[in-house]
């Protein structure tokens, strides 16, 4: 072999062994990633089996949310709301005949309370994204060894069902009481009262069916 050639051939066999090498060592890394994302997925389903969290058990479709997990939930955003707007309805109904200001302040608060009622509830529905969320923050807690947090407990689909229906009714609520709470006179603010009522009523109602509805006993029929 001339020196030419010998001078040629060696480079390129160099470089050809060093692409070689790349593309070897590319496809080890890309194994591995493999192997760790599989470990991981198969370390998670070990500490949900290990923890009782079976999705088929839970009346939500989710590991370890248990019936009096969601109830629980559930109770502890809606019943923290009923208080204050009791506590306003009440102030609403001593200043109604003879302090404007003080009467629309009550409103003004009912308002405010029905308007975070709404959110928290919208945060524990039963969504395609409230539910990726949840299992995030499940597998996520099994690995640290916390326990369940709240943010991962939602509604059941059809407690949701309804909950959308009661959200949507309380919204109507809130739109109503913000205008009457915008009252120049007494007797205005006053002609709003029946209105208010029967659809305090209503939103009411559908809130204790949610809750019944919870609290009902689950099958594999009724919830995925």
């Amino acid at each position: 072999m001339s020196e030419t050639y010998a001078d040629d051939y060696e480079p390129e066999t160099f470089g050809g062994f060093i692409v070689v090498a790349i593309s070897i060592l590319s496809g080890i890394l890309v194994l591995a990633g493999l192997f760790y994302a599989t470990g991981a997925h198969a370390r998670n389903q070990t500490a949900l089996a290990v923890n009782n969290c079976e999705p088929s058990m839970s009346p939500s479709g989710l590991p370890c949310n248990t019936q009096q997990m969601v109830i629980g939930e559930y109770n502890g955003i809606v019943n923290p709301a009923g208080k204050l707007l009791a506590a306003d309805m009440a102030a609403y109904r001593t200043n109604e005949k003879r302090h404007l200001a003080a009467a629309e302040a009550a409103l003004n608060s009912e308002v405010a309370t029905e308007q975070a009622l709404d959110n928290r509830l919208t945060a524990i529905a039963y969504t395609s994204q409230n539910y990726a969320n949840a299992i995030n923050l499940i597998t996520i807690a099994f690995d640290t060894g916390a326990n369940t947090p709240g943010a991962a407990i939602l509604l059941t689909p059809r407690a949701t069902a309804i909950a959308n229906t009661a959200m949507r009714d309380n919204q109507a609520l809130a739109k109503l009481t913000a205008q009457q709470a915008q009252s120049k006179t007494l007797a205005q603010l006053r002609s709003f009262n029946t209105r208010v009522a029967a659809d305090t009523t209503t939103v009411q109602a559908e809130m204790k069916l949610i809750g019944k509805t919870l609290a009902a006993p689950i099958t594999a029929a009724q919830e995925p």
